[in-house]
């Protein structure tokens, strides 16, 4: 499996009830149009992590990868116009998660852009004068029916992730889980107790762990119910040799060009 080496760079807003009638819950699409490791050989490998989210009541582009610019050669290769994302959103300030903001200027008027309140204030006021539209994230937000960011999950790096709900469970995506991966996983499930969590894809933020340790976060998380994993960018490969060991047939394997339905 090819990958792209370079260091390491570095839900609601008001209470309601997410139970609803299970022909309510929609098929989901998930696409990775920016990552370091490769699914599709065509497209661009480039050190971040974005991922579009379609089939819900808005298309959800989560982070924007890096500078480099691959987001939008690899936007155009999967057929995602820019213009058929409604909402985009990020998972923390590090410029392997935002640098492709400006690669995607100018911004269709139509999207709308959710502005984490912790982010840098410079880096903010730059997204609201390119956005038609803001949105000021301090906690749990509701992008849409069925899509909610967890708001703030501190650590070394604060960081959010995006939960979907979906005909198969719960699916959480992270850009790099800086807090840890299991602390994120708990994170959702407080805003969706007792569902299943069916997925977990994303950064895992492994990459300088043992591989005992590895080994008990997997371990950890098979404990937590999650049922498949799919980690990639900063993860590494110990821990995806690690978690591919632990979850077997569930691991499913997470690179650029990766389309998931579920």
């Amino acid at each position: 499996m090819r990958r792209l080496c370079a260091p390491v760079l570095l839900l609601l807003v008001a209470a309601g009830s997410w139970s609803c009638p299970a022909e309510d819950i929609q098929t989901v699409s998930l696409t990775i149009v920016c990552d370091n490791y490769v699914h599709e050989e065509s497209l661009e490998l480039e050190w971040g992590f974005s991922c579009v989210v379609a089939g819900l009541e808005k298309t959800i582009l989560f982070d924007v990868g890096g500078s480099q610019c691959s987001i939008r050669a690899n936007l155009q290769a999967v057929g995602i116009d820019l213009s058929s994302i409604d909402a985009m959103a990020f998972s923390h300030a590090h410029a392997d998660h935002i640098g492709g903001f400006e690669c995607l200027l100018p911004l269709p008027s139509a999207i709308s852009v959710y502005v984490p309140s912790w982010f840098p204030s410079e880096w903010k006021r730059g997204v609201e004068a390119q956005a038609a539209s803001t949105i000021a994230v301090a906690g749990r937000t509701e992008i849409c029916s069925h899509a909610v960011l967890t708001g703030p999950v501190y650590g070394a790096v604060t960081e959010e992730a995006l939960c979907l709900r979906t005909s198969s469970g719960i699916v959480v995506i992270t850009g790099c889980a800086h807090p840890g991966i299991v602390r994120m996983v708990q994170t959702a499930q407080s805003l969706f107790p007792g569902e299943t969590i069916a997925l977990v894809l994303g950064g895992f933020h492994l990459v300088e762990q043992s591989e005992a340790a590895i080994r008990a976060t997997a371990q950890r998380l098979l404990d937590l119910g999650v049922v498949k994993v799919a980690p990639t960018h900063c993860s590494g490969d110990l821990a995806r040799a690690v978690f591919r060991d632990v979850f077997g047939a569930n691991y499913v394997e997470a690179g650029v060009g990766l389309v998931l339905t579920l």
